[in-house]
């Protein structure tokens, strides 16, 4: 795979996580989630709560494991023993649902929680249970049918700060997006949103904050944006005219190494490979139910989760 070393085929994997440290390796599959030594490959443990996870998380500090199921219920495990800490369910006041989520530096949990007010964005406590609404965007589902939505995207580390997706159905009846940035130290005046007049949809976005810039995927084109949203940059096609016959399928999640040298996109049936400096694709792998590829945090190794089986491979991109 994209000539790579093999160092592990897994089973089915959804998501694959790997700790900052490198001691953890996780990936979930149908039922439970598989915690493996990274140095050993020796099975830590097994997980069977929640069921059908579907998001994976350690903690900044690698104190914690966080799954989320594709109902939104979330588990967080201590890494020392891997003994449950806490779960968080739908409860009368708001309903978890399903999506990316992710640890604050104090390790609370930032997500986005369906409330009496449509969706929010949420700073949950994992040792008191207890939720601070942070957000109140309108909900477009009253006039227009189609409620307002939000994705967790990505964690800047350079600004301390989270990028988050706002959807919504405007009142010339199309969706638009626009981008929502928490800054910790997270309170009620964190949160800052931005828009595009002329890029308004997308499917999916992060923040390269080497060059700062933001990087978008929409269909089979890659759209480079100044970091005040406001100019494009640049603009090319993933997919070129030597694969336009082929089953790609739907994008599932995008990518950019650490170092900020190569861009993984993953299609349902299709993985890209981009260099970063010239957009340029480099490799292309057939994937059949292709899921997830991300690199490692030290960008030596590249995870691909598929529903069949999961890989981590050696990075031997240069």
């Amino acid at each position: 795979m994209f000539q790579m070393n093999l160092i592990k085929k897994l089973k089915t994997s959804y998501s694959i996580r790997l700790s900052s440290d490198n001691r953890f390796l996780c990936h979930n599959m149908g039922r439970k989630t598989i915690v493996y030594d990274f140095t050993s490959w020796e099975k830590i443990i097994e997980l069977d709560k929640p069921n059908n996870p579907s998001n994976l998380r350690f903690s900044k500090n690698n104190e914690y494991l966080l799954i989320k199921n594709t109902v939104g219920t979330i588990c967080v495990y201590d890494t020392v023993d891997f003994s449950l800490v806490r779960t968080f369910q739908s409860n009368k006041s708001f309903k978890l649902i399903e999506g990316d989520v992710n640890f604050t530096q104090d390790n609370s949990i930032l997500d986005v929680l369906h409330t009496s007010y449509g969706r929010q964005i949420a700073l949950i406590d994992i040792h008191t249970k207890e939720h601070k609404i942070l957000t109140d965007f309108e909900d477009s589902y009253p006039s227009t049918g189609c409620p307002t939505m939000i994705f967790y995207n990505q964690f800047i580390q350079s600004e301390n700060s989270h990028l988050f997706t706002l959807s919504y159905v405007d009142e010339t009846d199309y969706r638009v997006h626009k981008i929502v940035k928490v800054k910790e130290p997270i309170n009620k005046d964190s949160s800052e949103v931005l828009s595009n007049s002329e890029i308004w949809y997308w499917d999916s976005v992060i923040f390269d904050s080497t060059y700062q810039v933001f990087i978008l995927v929409q269909d089979y084109e890659i759209i480079l944006m100044d970091s005040d949203f406001k100019k494009v940059l640049k603009k090319k096609h993933i997919v070129t005219n030597d694969y336009l016959d082929d089953e790609i399928g739907y994008l599932r999640y995008f990518h950019l190494s650490n170092d900020s040298k190569f861009i993984v996109v993953t299609y349902s049936s299709k993985l890209f490979i981009l260099r970063y400096d010239d957009l340029t694709t480099i490799l292309v792998e057939n994937i059949p139910y292709a899921c997830f590829a991300e690199f490692s945090n030290d960008n030596r190794h590249l995870l691909v989760g598929t529903w069949n089986n999961g890989y981590v491979l050696e990075n031997n991109l240069k």
